[in-house]
């Protein structure tokens, strides 16, 4: 316990205080930028007084400090605290706040902003700038927790982006899947068609391997050729690419995969190597060597034709003209149904291996193992979207008609 100080007088000093030498009281305090202040009086009430006052000041700037506050200024004391996460996470906040915030809201003082600019500015970015639900849901995501440090900090008394997104559709969520993938039929339609294609039929071993090993693309383009046993006829799924804006410009870096769960071992198929051995081929037949090291790795095995691993923008774009080309000449199935393909992005390709486990009855634990979820509550969540999508064909297939 602090031992109780008092002057020559008997009385009690408070902490900060103290009675000099010469007689004199003195007050010691650190002001808002901590630099170290005194202030004196020779009456031990005439002192207080001063303190009062001193405290009042503070108070003053910290408010008119506060009130300058735009939600830039907070939004760069919240990032500074997150150093903790991944480069490519952190990289992704920025690029988002600077692409839909900070010259909209950003610029607006942070205790003025209100539920309701937050939710007009919402409908804006949905109608003007026609951004999807998906993108809003981040952006969201980035507006809650720079505000929820505001309150933390004590700069607002509420988040006025708690319930900014209410009576809105969200289409993402922890245990929610917003993408579909497509189906086994619809998988081995695309497939054909890409093998049949002159122009596009050396795509087919990366979309046969994305199709039936279900890899995230940033584990896919860090996959090396000494990562696949063609012999045992496994991927050996270690790491990850990761390409991500780095001051304005574009960085690769290998990463741990997202969850521990990621590090994994995947079987492949007698077609599945055979798919592979056939991107060797057409690589030495093409004269294309991998010609970048990046974080000390290197010998890719999908790259582009200057030598580099493929990214994630070049393939969507290419899977967008693909699906065209497909649709301008679709097939049928065994129900006589045209077999359309909606527009797929390198992720649906997931989401198809997590499709086609199910359609093939494979358990839901071997499924989580070689999907790398880290929740099983994920892979469950897959399980029971395919099997509300897949009831009506299976009812055809073993409902006896006969009774």
């Amino acid at each position: 316990m602090t031992q109780k100080r008092f002057d020559n007088r008997g009385q009690e000093l408070f902490c900060g205080e103290r009675q000099r030498t010469d007689g004199r009281y003195e007050y010691i305090y650190r002001d808002r930028e901590g630099l170290r202040k005194s202030i004196y009086a020779y009456d031990l009430t005439e002192l207080r007084i001063k303190e009062s006052g001193v405290m009042y000041m503070e108070s003053v700037n910290i408010n008119r400090q506060i009130r300058n506050l735009t939600l830039n200024d907070q939004f760069e004391l919240w990032i500074a605290s997150k150093q903790d996460l991944r480069r490519s996470t952190l990289s992704g906040y920025k690029f988002d706040y600077d692409c839909y915030i900070r010259n909209s809201l950003g610029k607006e003082l942070v205790y003025e902003i209100t539920t309701f600019d937050i939710k007009s500015y919402y409908v804006t970015l949905k109608y003007s700038r026609r951004l999807s639900a998906e993108t809003i849901s981040r952006v969201q995501n980035i507006m809650y927790q720079t505000l929820q440090s505001g309150v933390d900090n004590g700069v607002i008394p509420r988040n006025p982006a708690e319930k900014a997104l209410k009576g809105q559709r969200r289409s993402h969520s922890k245990h929610k899947s917003n993408r579909e993938g497509l189906y086994l039929d619809q998988a081995n339609a695309l497939l054909d068609h890409i093998a049949n294609s002159e122009r596009y039929k050396n795509w087919y071993p990366m979309i046969y391997t994305f199709i039936n090993t279900g890899l995230r693309i940033s584990e896919l383009a860090g996959l090396r050729w000494c990562d696949i046993d063609l012999k045992d006829g496994y991927i050996d799924v270690n790491h990850a690419l990761v390409e991500y804006a780095s001051d304005h410009k574009s960085c690769m870096h290998i990463h741990l995969p997202k969850t521990p769960a990621g590090i994994r071992k995947i079987p492949l198929s007698p077609k599945g190597i055979s798919s592979l051995r056939m991107e060797k081929d057409n690589q030495r037949k093409r004269g294309i060597k991998c010609k970048v090291i990046i974080d000390g790795y290197t010998d890719f095995v999908f790259i582009n034709k200057c030598g580099r691993p493929v990214r994630q923008s070049d393939v969507n774009r290419f899977l967008v003209r693909i699906v065209d080309d497909y649709n301008k000449h679709c097939c049928f199935d065994k129900y006589g149904r045209p077999i359309v393909l909606p527009k797929i992005t390198t992720h649906w390709f997931r989401h198809t291996f997590a499709n086609i486990l199910c359609q093939k009855k494979v358990s839901i634990k071997t499924s989580q193992r070689l999907l790398g979820h880290d929740d099983i509550s994920t892979t469950m969540d897959i399980y029971t979207h395919v099997s509300d999508t897949n009831v009506r064909d299976e009812f055809l297939d073993k409902w006896d008609l006969s009774l």
